[in-house]
């Protein structure tokens, strides 16, 4: 590796270049840092000069990062959050004075499960604390925790991220659903009655998820889906409207039953418990105000 003598490059031009990269927007990441166009036109010709790559092309819908700039990206946010947190004094967090906006992403089941009880603890602990939700999508989209513009992650991620931890929130078995006056089902369900009824299905990012026909096949049976729905919270409509049946976790099942005429009934074969995690960026390691925050969501989910 060839040796650089720091003092003759701008390091604030590695801060330019990490908001270029992230925005995929000159005019957004002037914005961002609170400088004209034309500096960060300039400070991106310089860096172009320094990395001997242009870090960035023009295309129809903003800048595309090259593959050197694909590459810098996450070295670049890691080495400025060390810079931050070289510089920055950690500061005090009073939950009964703080006016915090805390943002969580998570999809509409988490939020009927958690929401009620989230909202109580934290009016009881941080009376002038804000809670801001925000969809799933929309935090992959704009890579939220990452940006620190999201405080946590409430689901059942596939992956846990490099530089992200993760911790259980609760296990849910899952219950089926259907209307209380379906002309088929009674007190029970068995096997071969489940695998008969049309079922309603969530399709979260487009994909189908096929937990239950993959259970379903263990057994020598299969089922027909024929209500496909993008959101969880629309899963009860579908449910009294047909003579469907839905597969939830327990504690969706049992919100949606205490406010609607449905009937909640265990399933007839085996299906694993979700998990529900929660995810922070280990940047938050050293937040008090995110530590609050975890600690309020393990309470409210006992």
């Amino acid at each position: 590796m060839t040796d650089i003598n720091l003092a003759t490059v701008d390091l604030n031009l590695l801060n330019v270049v990490a908001t270029v990269l992230e925005e995929r927007s000159a005019t957004k990441a002037a914005v961002r840092l609170h400088v004209t166009q034309s500096a960060v036109s300039n400070a991106m010709k310089r860096a172009r000069e320094l990395f001997g790559d242009p870090l960035v092309l023009r295309e129809a819908y903003g800048l595309a990062p090259t593959a050197r700039g694909a590459e810098l990206l996450p070295a670049l946010r890691a080495w400025l959050e060390e810079a931050r947190r070289l510089v920055a004094k950690a500061p005090v967090f009073e939950p009964r004075t703080s006016t915090r906006t805390f943002t969580v992403a998570c999809s509409d089941a988490v939020a009927v499960a958690l929401l009620q009880p989230v909202l109580r603890l934290l009016k009881k602990r941080a009376p002038l604390a804000r809670l801001r939700l925000q969809t799933l999508d929309r935090l992959l989209s704009e890579d939220g925790l990452a940006r620190g513009e999201v405080d946590l992650l409430i689901g059942i991620p596939p992956v846990v991220p490099p530089g992200h931890e993760a911790e259980l929130v609760y296990r849910d078995p899952l219950e089926c659903i259907v209307r209380r006056d379906h002309p088929r089902v009674r007190s029970k369900l068995t096997l071969p009655l489940y695998a008969s009824l049309p079922h309603v299905e969530l399709a979260l990012f487009g994909n189908i998820d096929d937990t239950i026909d993959r259970a379903l096949a263990r057994h020598g049976q299969s089922r027909e889906v024929t209500v496909v729905l993008p959101h969880f919270s629309s899963v009860p409509l579908a449910v009294l409207e047909t003579d469907c049946v839905a597969t939830l976790s327990s504690r969706l099942a049992r919100a949606f039953a205490a406010r609607l005429p449905l009937k909640v009934l265990e399933p007839p074969l085996a299906l694993e418990p979700l998990e529900v995690r929660q995810v922070w960026h280990r940047r938050s390691e050293a937040d008090a105000a995110v530590g609050f925050l975890r600690a309020l969501v393990r309470e409210a989910a006992r």
